[in-house]
């Protein structure tokens, strides 16, 4: 029975994570119309390096939201393990691997940024 809810809930996060990914788009809406010959740039970027940090930090945001909820998943399996060692040791490995995900997430959003702060790009 656990399965079942578990897999439920699983699917249930991943439809709202993909609805998130595509209701939240990196782009601008103008009710103005560009002038006739003359494209605008639909993108908040103005460059590619731009862009990419955009990007980046978007999705920094959306592993931590994952790891958070895999924190709490884990959690849930732990709470509800009932003093089994095997479900207790599988609640510990979700747990400790998402907080190693998140680890290294986050490690790599800093060393972006601190690169970027080190060759001046703004």
């Amino acid at each position: 029975m656990f399965k079942k809810t578990s897999k439920k809930i699983s699917l249930t996060l991943i439809l709202v994570l993909s609805l998130l990914i595509i209701c939240c788009p990196l782009i601008k809406v103008e009710a103005d119309a560009p002038p006739p010959g003359e494209i605008e740039n639909p993108l908040e970027a103005e460059s590619f390096t731009e862009l990419f940090v955009g990007i980046a930090n978007w999705l920094a945001g959306i592993v931590g939201l994952v790891a958070v909820l895999m924190v709490v998943i884990g959690g849930f399996q732990y709470m509800v393990s009932g003093g089994n060692e095997e479900k207790v040791k599988k609640a510990r490995q979700t747990i400790q691997w998402s907080l190693i995900g998140l680890g290294i997430a986050l490690g790599s959003w800093g060393l972006l940024n601190a690169l970027l702060e080190i060759l001046g790009v703004e």
